[in-house]
């Protein structure tokens, strides 16, 4: 319109034709009036959108529930668009009719899809709108200030049942005598010793060995497993693990840790290198849900230059646990000096399991950590998380390699 304005204004100037003018001016400033329309005449938009959780699966599709409210739906809006990360696909849109008609007592409803390929913490929103004047001159956007944030949880394998895991210690769970503990889930009968209570004594027992045995109490106690994640990157910030590889291990560590909370152990996760948040987090079997939203948000993090490696923090949590549990290490790099550190802490564990990055450079520290006892799995990226788990926990251990 801006052209023929100016098209027909020289024609006027040069025919001499003062009518030419004023179709001109009436150009522009219908022009003008549409922009000035839109601009001025603002939707107030009250949006809400709804998810099934505020947790969502990477590859999961998942529908998302647009509430607008709205006094009235303004005409004058003509489409709509929710803006969401380009991690979850093309950004759903639509036209505003379609929304008005679907619309019930002041409140515009829309459904629409979306398939996060990332885990994270990631916006959904805000939601925008364009307007356009009567004549379809001029259009401009608006966004509503409501945003949604929701967490993309790693991806979960099931794995098969293991031995690893049922082995002696706290896994399999064994009991330990706590005599004076007030719960007693089992009593057994030892040997009379000077100094025991007369009413401890077991009849039974002291008739069958015929000698004095008094009861002692001992309780069973809960199974735990603990994991520990290598977070850290290199002294120069550099990834010692490329971002397959880390995300893999991320994908990895959250189908062990839901395998073994459903299994009914307790979970003690930890990350070599904390992001403000504690060095280790002890979940429950039911809180599967806490651990993949930490799991979530798990990053390479730079360590300060007096922080403790990985050797020293699995040593500092295996000693703070106080008995053998089933270990498992996620190593992000494993250079020989690491494995040295690492290998005597396997009497410590039962069993110790690591996890290793593919490449010619795990294969030295990976013979380190088998010779010590340890059984070593490889995340190769190329290899589902079930097969890396069954390589690791079905087959004979002393025919596994790095490749």
């Amino acid at each position: 319109m801006l052209v023929v304005a100016v098209l027909v204004a020289a024609a006027a100037v040069v025919t001499d034709r003062r009518e030419g003018f004023v179709v001109a001016v009436f150009l522009v400033t219908l022009l003008v009036v549409a922009a000035v329309s839109v601009q001025v005449r603002r939707a107030r938009l009250s949006v809400a959108r709804r998810t099934p959780s505020d947790l969502l699966a990477v590859g999961e599709r998942t529908d998302v529930v647009l509430d607008v409210r709205t006094e009235s739906w303004d005409p004058s809006i003509t489409r709509w668009r929710d803006r969401v990360p380009a991690s979850f696909g093309e950004p759903p849109e639509g036209l505003a009719d379609e929304l008005a008609e679907a619309s019930v007592a002041g409140v515009v409803r829309a459904t629409y899809s979306i398939r996060p390929e990332r885990r994270g913490e990631f916006p959904l929103g805000p939601l925008v709108v364009t307007r356009e004047d009567p004549f379809g001159l001029v259009e401009a956007e608006r966004s509503s200030d409501a945003r949604n944030a929701v967490i993309v949880t790693p991806s979960v394998f099931p794995l098969v049942r293991s031995d690893l895991v049922q082995a002696s210690g706290e896994g399999a769970r064994h009991e330990h005598r706590m005599s004076n503990h007030p719960r007693v889930d089992e009593l057994i009968a030892r040997e009379y010793r000077s100094g025991d209570p007369m009413r401890r004594i077991h009849w039974r027992a002291t008739a069958r060995r015929g000698e004095l045995m008094v009861r002692q109490e001992e309780q069973e106690i809960d199974p735990a497993v603990v994991l520990l994640f290598d977070t850290a990157t290199a002294s120069d910030g550099s990834r010692t693990a490329s971002d397959a590889v880390f995300e893999h291990l991320v994908d990895l560590a959250a189908s062990i840790s839901t395998h073994v909370l459903a299994g009914g152990f307790r979970l003690t996760l930890v990350e070599s290198v904390p992001r403000g948040t504690a060095l280790s987090e002890r979940f429950e079997p039911a809180q599967a849900a806490d651990v993949l939203r930490r799991l979530a948000l798990v990053t390479p993090t730079r360590p300060s230059t007096d922080a403790p490696d990985v050797a020293v923090v699995s040593r500092e949590v295996l000693d703070r646990v106080g008995a053998p549990v089933p270990f498992v290490v996620l190593l992000a790099e494993i250079g020989v000096a690491t494995a040295r550190r690492l290998a005597p802490l396997v009497r410590l564990a039962d069993p110790a399991i690591a996890f290793v990055p593919p490449g010619d450079g795990s294969v030295e520290g990976a013979g380190l950590l088998r010779a010590a006892g340890w059984i070593v799995g490889v995340a190769d990226p190329r290899q589902a998380v079930p097969d890396i788990w069954n390589a690791t926990v079905l087959v004979d251990r002393g025919e596994a390699g790095v490749r």
